[in-house]
């Protein structure tokens, strides 16, 4: 049917079926054989028959139809993000193209962290809600904010000429310091967005400087780990969650920014104090203060 979809045979019960799957249809012909297995890729798979639930909704879209569309798409994307990537196009119309065919033929797209992508790529995610709505007006097929989502992470590793990949693991590592810190409120995200997305930007700058071979030295004033004590037991929490997502380990100086930066998290949300420990204990320069000491 196209390179996401064919029409198939059974070999045993010789039932007719349609295999959708992202590729499995590019360059193949009439009489080939194809396998359900694809290394570990998706393959969606059901009867086509009259009383088969999954029903075509609509007319199938071949990839030349959906072309220019995306064209459009890419083209307003890479003016309004600054994207420079040669590859951008080709690898968006693919993406998009499987995703509307899984759609006409009733499969669900769901993306677990709709709300992590929003706030982490705010402006990547607008311009794929305008891609959507463009989807839905020149091709009446609406594809919804779940996927809006994963545009906007083709966008941003366009954007950074990095592999979606890579765009998904920052915002796994979001998804998982959120849940370290706010186990309990799970629209505190969407509610305070632009605070949370200032957080994470310095823990994501951090583990940047250090990936690098870079480590940050805080000011020798005060003990910070004694003076926030709260704050450094989640910022080891959040210090494993990095090391296990990148294999990057972060120093003592960066752990002394990081708990800085929870602290000012602490003081701003109420309900954090709950999570992470009793009120915060100020350090009072004026008493005068030993110099940090470094920890594990």
């Amino acid at each position: 049917m196209n390179n996401n979809v064919v029409l198939a045979q059974e070999p045993d019960t010789q039932d007719q079926i349609i295999l959708i799957a992202k590729g499995i249809g590019f360059n193949r012909k009439p009489g080939n054989i194809v396998s359900d297995n694809l290394n570990g890729k998706e393959v969606i798979k059901f009867l086509n028959g009259a009383n088969n639930g999954n029903k075509i909704n609509g007319r199938l879209y071949g990839k030349n139809e959906i072309s220019t569309v995306v064209q459009s798409i890419a083209k307003s994307a890479e003016k309004k993000l600054s994207i420079h990537n040669k590859g951008f196009y080709s690898a968006l119309l693919d993406h998009i193209c499987f995703a509307i065919d899984r759609i006409q033929f009733g499969v669900p797209i769901e993306n677990p962290f709709i709300n992590e992508i929003s706030v982490l790529y705010r402006d990547e995610y607008k311009e794929a809600q305008n891609a959507v709505m463009t989807i839905k007006k020149e091709l009446g097929i609406s594809l919804g904010n779940d996927e809006a989502g994963f545009i906007a992470l083709h966008f941003h590793s366009a954007k950074k000429d990095t592999p979606v990949s890579a765009s998904l693991k920052n915002v796994r590592i979001l998804n998982k310091i959120m849940e370290e810190m706010f186990p309990s409120d799970k629209e505190l995200l969407s509610e305070n967005s632009d605070a949370i997305r200032a957080f994470f930007l310095t823990v994501s700058d951090i583990a940047d400087y250090s990936a690098e071979g870079h480590s940050l030295k805080m000011p020798r004033e005060c003990r910070i780990s004694e003076v926030f004590p709260e704050s450094r037991s989640m910022a080891v929490k959040i210090k494993e969650i990095i090391r296990k997502e990148t294999g990057n380990v972060l120093s003592c100086g960066d752990m002394d920014f990081l708990t800085v930066g929870i602290e000012q998290i602490r003081q701003q949300f109420h309900d954090i104090g709950s999570v992470t420990g009793s009120s915060p204990k100020i350090c009072n320069l004026s008493e005068g203060c030993a110099n940090c000491n470094d920890i594990p």
